[in-house]
């Protein structure tokens, strides 16, 4: 099948590597499914040359996986590498909260405040959605940024950039799973009326628990797509 970026146009590398990550992320490429060069030079009408780059950046991702002698896979999910980073992405936003209710001044606690319920604003419109979609992916991503931006630490998320991919694509696992945008949604709300009851603790609690529900969706993951996940 093939799968053009540009209407006859030549295909980039940089164009061929951000659609075939996304696929990996949205789950279109599934865990486990052998892919080769062939088969992506003719999906993309794209040389070998630019399919190796790709396939090269990817595995670096580890988002792919080489097995010498029997070819490219796309990577297992390794929950236990998730449930990591969830925890340091966890720590890194309690802080970041902290800073938000003891540095900046209240004038830009409000404005914060103002950024963020007009993303959940328009997180509203995607309430009834079964999949984890770009643009809600967006929102998501963006109303994080909001929070790490007020404080200036928008640096930890370019370092955390790339493995926190990884969990974007178990998020598509666990919305696929439970159907919880509208649950992220409110998870966010919480986060939200915590700031603006001036509540620290409240506020890192919501943090923690919004980032947590892969300790209560592993098990059902993996009944579910046992041929997702390592060993």
């Amino acid at each position: 099948m093939e799968h053009m970026l540009n209407n006859n146009q030549p295909v980039s590398v940089e164009q061929v590597y951000r659609d075939m990550r996304n696929r990996i992320l949205k789950l279109e490429l599934k865990p486990g499914e052998k892919i080769s060069e062939n088969q992506m030079c003719q999906e993309y009408d794209a040389s070998r040359f630019i399919i190796r780059n790709v396939f090269n950046r990817l595995n670096q991702l580890e988002l792919l996986t080489v097995y010498p002698q029997r070819g490219t896979y796309v990577s297992l999910i390794d929950l236990h590498y998730i449930e990591d980073l969830l925890v340091l992405r966890s720590a890194v936003e309690k802080e970041v909260l902290y800073e938000i209710f003891t540095k900046i001044k209240e004038s830009n606690r409000l404005s914060l405040i103002k950024k963020l319920e007009s993303n959940l604003e328009m997180q509203e419109h995607y309430r009834n959605l079964k999949l984890y979609d770009r643009g809600y992916m967006k929102l998501d991503s963006q109303f994080h940024k909001i929070i790490v931006d007020s404080v200036n630490r928008y640096r930890l998320v370019e370092i955390l950039e790339n493995p926190m991919l990884h969990i974007t694509r178990w998020r598509n696992v666990d919305v696929s799973l439970t159907h919880r945008i509208s649950e992220l949604i409110e998870e966010h709300r919480a986060i939200v009326n915590a700031i603006k009851d001036n509540d620290l603790e409240r506020a890192q609690h919501s943090i923690a628990k919004h980032l947590s529900s892969i300790s209560t969706l592993a098990d059902l993951a993996k009944e579910k797509y046992p041929e997702y996940f390592t060993k």
